[in-house]
This record gives C-alpha cells, sequence and structure tokens, in this order.
C-alpha cells in the first residue's frame, strides 16, 4: 500500500488493520507484516526504545515491501518530530496531546512553511530515488506524510475542537488512548467503563463530522471487536512480543498434548 492510498483511506474513515512493533525492530519481522497482509506498522518509539538507525531500517524496509509506517515519536518538541520525520517513515503519531497551543507548535515541527516551520533536509535516496528537486520533496513530505495525534486524557476531549482548530487541517487522525484515560480517571483495571467509552464516543462522534479516521491499539480479537463497534477504523492486531509470546505458547501447547 503507497501513502496516497492510504491517506484516502483515512479520508474515506474506511477500516484498516495494522499491527505494533515494540520489540523486534529488524527488517525481517517488517517482511513478516507484510506477507501476513497487514496495511499499516504501529512502530512505538515512545514506550519502547530503539536506535536510531534500527528505526531507519526498518523505515526503510517498509517502503520497500509497501507497508505504511506510523512512528510514535516520544515527544511532542520540534527534535523529536523533525528528526523522525527526516527519516521519512510514511507518518508519526504524537502522543499525550491535549492543548491548541501544543497542536500548533507539533503543526510547526511537522510541516515546511509557509505552513509550518520545519527545516528542509531531505535527499533522493529517501524517496528511492536518484533525483528530486527540493519541490517535489516538500510536495511528498507535506501533502502525503502522515500527521495522526493521540488524544488520552480527559482534558485532550474537552480540548478536542480547539485541537482540531489550531490543526488548520493538517491533521490525518485522531488515536485515542484508553489505557492513559483510564488511569486519568482513577480506573486502571477498567478498560472499557463509562467514562473511557464517553470519551472515546466522543472522539468518533466529533471525527465523523470532520472527516478524520480513528485509531488505537487493540490487545485481542474481543476488544478490537469492541473498539469497532464504538466507530474506530484504525485498529491494531496485539504487537510484535505478543504474537511470538502466544505462538511459543500455543506451539508449547500444542507439543504437550503429544505427551
Amino acid at each position: 500500500m503507497d501513502r496516497k492510498t492510504f491517506k484516502q483511506i483515512c479520508r474515506d474513515r474506511a477500516m484498516s488493520w495494522g499491527t505494533v512493533i515494540t520489540e523486534y525492530m529488524d527488517p525481517q519481522i517488517v517482511r513478516a507484516i507484510a506477507r501476513a497482509g497487514f496495511d499499516w506498522i504501529w512502530v512505538d518509539n515512545e514506550h519502547a526504545y530503539h536506535s536510531d538507525d534500527k528505526l531507519y531500517e526498518v523505515i526503510r524496509t517498509a517502503e520497500d515491501v509497501g507497508v505504511i509506517t506510523l512512528i510514535r515519536v516520544r515527544q511532542s518538541d520540534y527534535a523529536n518530530i523533525a528528526h523522525m520525520l527526516d527519516m521519512a517513515p510514511s507518518g508519526i503519531i504524537v502522543p499525550r496531546v491535549e492543548s491548541p497551543e501544543q497542536m500548533r507548535q507539533i503543526v510547526d515541527a511537522a510541516k515546511y512553511p509557509p505552513v509550518g516551520q520545519r527545516g528542509f533536509g531531505m535527499r533522493p535516496s529517501l524517496f528511492g530515488k536518484n533525483e528530486m528537486t527540493m519541490g517535489e520533496c516538500i510536495d511528498d513530505q507535506q501533502n502525503n506524510r502522515l500527521l495522526v495525534v493521540q488524544l488520552e486524557t480527559p482534558t485532550a476531549i474537552r480540548n478536542i475542537d480547539s485541537i482540531v482548530d489550531a490543526a488548520d487541517g493538517q491533521v490525518d487522525a485522531l488515536f485515542y488512548g484508553p489505557a492513559d484515560f483510564q488511569m486519568a480517571v482513577g480506573k486502571p483495571d477498567n478498560a472499557f467503563g463509562e467514562e473511557v467509552l464517553e470519551g472515546a464516543q466522543r472522539l468518533v462522534e466529533f471525527s465523523k463530522r470532520h472527516n478524520l479516521s480513528n485509531g488505537l491499539p487493540t490487545t485481542s480479537i474481543e476488544v478490537a471487536q469492541r473498539w469497532k463497534d464504538v466507530g474506530f477504523n484504525l485498529l491494531t492486531y496485539l504487537n510484535d512480543d505478543q504474537i511470538v509470546s502466544n505462538g511459543f505458547a500455543e506451539g508449547r501447547k500444542a507439543v504437550e498434548e503429544l505427551s
């Protein structure tokens, strides 16, 4: 899948399945994900820590095999955002967005002038080409790369109108953070509590009016189904560590039954 196609999926709020890389930052994992038929990969660089060279390998491999990469950055500051975008992933996910001021800073860091204030430092090899003009590089970065922000607290949901207004049309999707939302309302063990669901429903209803996609990570098929029913269209199926661990556990159980 190319970036333009995925952009259209976001605009259409069409269903699309991804998975998450947290532990195995390796090109072979990316190839396995592509063979499995997932559209996109959420690469977590907030809660899992990877070297730049490993991130770069994963991003370039995904580009070669036709899988979308959305890299969750660690913070919403210029250094984190611009540095990650200079590796030319398909897009970024910015966590813990709560205010219009923060949203404006994110746009400034992610977009070139006159939209934002990002400094230019791209090269044709990042696009799989030998030659590109500066204008072609800028056009691809401005229009084809995805900007996703994650709303994870009651404050963020209350400010959703002003946050999206501040984005001035530059945000492609709003992701939810139910785990952090649970902690924020003091109910960490209630994944589908009333307040968590109310926040999710407000986010989805708002997004429908503004043609924005919604996404979040899920921990099982049952959880994925529940969030799909709420209206989320960009869902992940587990993460690499869970898939590998589950596979070994299932294999171990199977051989025990042979004994």
